[in-house]
C-alpha cells in the first residue's frame, strides 16, 4: 500500500511535468524492476499480477491527476 502511493505520488510529478511518454518509460521500468524481482525470489503468482495491476493503476492516476492539476501552457 505503501508503494502505490509512492507510485501515485510520482505519478503526480510525471504529469505536471512531462508528457505521455515519460508515464510510458516510468511505467516499462517499474515493470522491468518488479517482475524479474518477484521471479528471482519465487513470489510469482497469480496475486503478483494482481499487484503489478494495482502499481501501474496508481501510477497512471497519479499521472491523470498531475496533468488535470498542471497549469495551462496556452495562456
Amino acid at each position: 500500500m505503501i508503494i502505490a502511493g509512492i507510485l501515485f505520488l510520482m505519478g503526480i510529478l510525471i504529469g505536471l511535468s512531462y508528457n505521455h511518454f515519460a508515464i510510458l518509460a516510468a511505467s516499462l521500468a517499474m515493470t522491468l524492476v518488479m517482475l524479474p524481482l518477484w521471479l528471482a525470489r519465487g513470489e510469482f503468482g497469480f496475486f503478483s499480477v494482481l499487484v503489478w495491476i494495482g502499481y501501474l493503476f496508481a501510477l497512471q492516476s497519479g499521472f491523470l491527476v498531475g496533468g488535470y492539476l498542471r497549469p495551462d501552457e496556452d495562456s
